[in-house]
C-alpha cells in the first residue's frame, strides 16, 4: 500500500478480481470508490480499470501508478534534477525560522513536559493570527515564498517544524521542474514520503501528543528523520502498474460516485465495482492534511486538527441518507445494463436500518447473489478499542 488508508480493500482485492472475472460482460471495470486502488491494481492483468475517488491526492497516486505511460528518468537522476530548488527553499525557510528551530531543538532534547509545552505553545493557522495573514499573502505569491504551507499549517503537530520545512521545499522543487509527465509521480512520491513519517494513529483527524514516555520517546524518534530521504525511497515505492498498454486503457475520474454513474461520462464499461463508506465517519476527515498538501491552496483552518471546512462529505456515511444513496447507485447502474459487485459489511450502516445491499439491489437487478467472507478491519484510531475488528464482508453481485 502506497498511503495507508481505512477501508482499504487489499484484503478482499482478490476475491473482487475473481467475482468480476466470473462475469461476463466486456469492458472496463469501473472502481468507484478507489482509494489506493488495491482493487484497480488486482486486476493488471484482467481488465482495464476506471477508478473514481473524492480525494484529489488519492487520485494522483492512481494517474501515477495506473495510467502514466513512462517516466522521463530514474528516480536517481530525477533527485538530481529536483536538488538544487529544495536547497534553496530550504536554505531561505531555514533562515526565516531559525527561532522557533532552536526551540523545537530544545524541545526535542529536553524532558517530556519541555515537548508538552512546545506543542501547546506552537502558533499556527487555526490558532494564530499572525499565522493567517502569512498564509494569505502565502497563497498569491509567485516566487518561492509561495512555498510555506505546511510550516504555517501542520508543523509542531502533525510534523516537526523541521520536517514541515522539508514538505514545503520539496514541493517548490516538484512545481518548479519542467518534467511535467512526471507530475502525479513526484506528488505521489511527496505524499508518501509524508505520510511515513506523519505523528498521527494512521489517519490525520489528529495527531499524537506526548502524553506517555513512549508517545514521547515515538514522537522524539519520528521527528529526528528527514522527509527528502523519504521522499527518496518513496520515488520507487510509487511505481507503475502493469504494461504500458494496460496503463494506456486506464482512466482516473476525481468526484462523487453517485454523480459519475449518473452524469453518462463513462465509456466502454463492464462492471461498475462499488466498495461504499459503511460507517458514519466522514472519511475525508481522516485524510485532510494530504488533502491540504496536495492542492495546495490555503484554505481557512480550525479546530486541534488544523481542518479544512470544505471536506467532502457523503450520503452513505448519514443514517438519513444512506438508503437513499444505496437506491441511487443501484438504479443508475442497472440503466447502463452492466453488472455491479458491491463489498459491504454486515456491520454496516445500512444494517443498522434493518436493511442489506440485496433488499436494494433486487429492486433494480434481476439477480443478486451474496457471497461472504471474515475479513480482519483495521480502525487506525478511528474507533475505541482494538486496532482490528473482526467482521463478515460480503459482495453482492448484481446483474440484470
Amino acid at each position: 500500500m502506497v498511503v495507508r488508508y481505512m477501508g482499504t480493500k487489499r484484503h478482499m482485492a482478490d476475491h473482487v478480481r475473481d467475482t468480476i472475472g466470473d462475469l461476463t460482460h466486456a469492458g472496463r471495470v469501473v472502481d468507484l470508490f478507489s482509494g489506493m486502488g488495491s482493487v484497480a491494481e488486482s486486476l493488471q492483468n484482467t481488465a482495464s480499470v476506471v477508478t473514481n475517488d473524492a480525494l484529489s491526492f488519492t487520485a494522483a497516486l492512481s494517474r501515477a501508478r495506473f495510467t502514466a505511460l513512462q517516466r522521463s528518468a530514474e528516480a536517481p537522476s530525477t533527485l538530481v534534477r529536483l536538488r538544487p530548488a529544495y536547497d534553496a527553499r530550504l536554505r531561505e525557510l531555514t533562515q526565516k525560522y531559525s527561532t522557533q528551530l532552536a526551540s523545537e531543538h530544545r524541545a526535542l532534547t529536553g524532558t517530556r513536559l519541555d515537548l508538552v509545552e512546545y506543542m501547546q505553545r506552537a502558533a499556527h493557522v487555526g490558532n494564530s493570527a499572525a499565522h493567517r495573514r502569512a498564509a494569505r499573502a502565502a497563497a498569491v505569491a509567485s516566487t518561492s515564498e509561495h512555498y510555506e504551507l505546511a510550516s504555517l499549517y501542520f508543523s509542531a503537530g502533525y510534523l516537526s517544524l523541521q520536517q514541515a520545512i522539508e514538505v514545503d521545499s520539496i514541493r517548490s522543487a516538484i512545481d518548479g521542474d519542467t518534467q511535467l509527465n512526471d507530475r502525479d509521480w513526484l506528488l505521489g512520491a511527496w505524499i508518501t514520503a509524508t505520510s511515513v513519517l506523519v505523528n498521527a494513529p494512521g489517519h490525520t483527524a489528529q495527531f499524537l501528543r506526548p502524553n506517555s514516555a513512549s508517545a514521547h520517546a515515538r514522537i522524539v524518534r519520528t521527528w529526528g528523520r528527514s522527509v527528502w530521504d523519504e521522499f527518496i525511497i518513496a520515488l520507487d515505492s510509487v511505481a507503475l502498474v502493469g504494461t504500458e498498454k494496460w496503463r494506456s486503457n486506464n482512466s482516473v475520474f476525481v468526484g462523487d460516485a453517485l454523480d459519475l454513474i449518473s452524469t453518462g461520462q463513462l465509456r466502454d464499461v463492464g462492471t461498475i465495482y462499488a466498495d461504499p463508506p459503511y460507517t458514519k465517519d466522514q472519511y475525508s476527515r481522516y485524510y485532510h492534511v494530504y488533502e491540504t498538501l496536495y492542492r495546495y491552496d490555503y484554505p481557512d483552518s480550525s479546530g486541534a486538527g488544523r481542518n479544512r471546512s470544505d471536506r467532502f462529505t457523503t450520503g452513505f456515511s448519514l443514517k438519513s441518507a444512506v438508503v437513499a444513496s444505496f437506491h441511487d447507485l443501484c438504479r443508475n447502474v442497472a440503466r447502463m445494463r452492466v453488472p455491479l459487485v458491491v463489498s459491504y459489511p454486515s456491520s454496516g450502516l445500512l444494517t443498522e436500518l434493518d436493511l442489506t445491499v440485496a433488499d436494494v439491489a433486487s429492486q433494480y437487478f434481476n439477480d443478486v447473489e451474496t457471497l461472504s467472507f471474515e475479513a480482519n478491519h483495521s480502525t487506525m484510531g478511528g474507533s475505541t478499542g482494538t486496532s482490528k475488528k473482526t467482521a463478515t464482508e460480503n459482495l453482492y453481485v448484481c446483474t440484470i
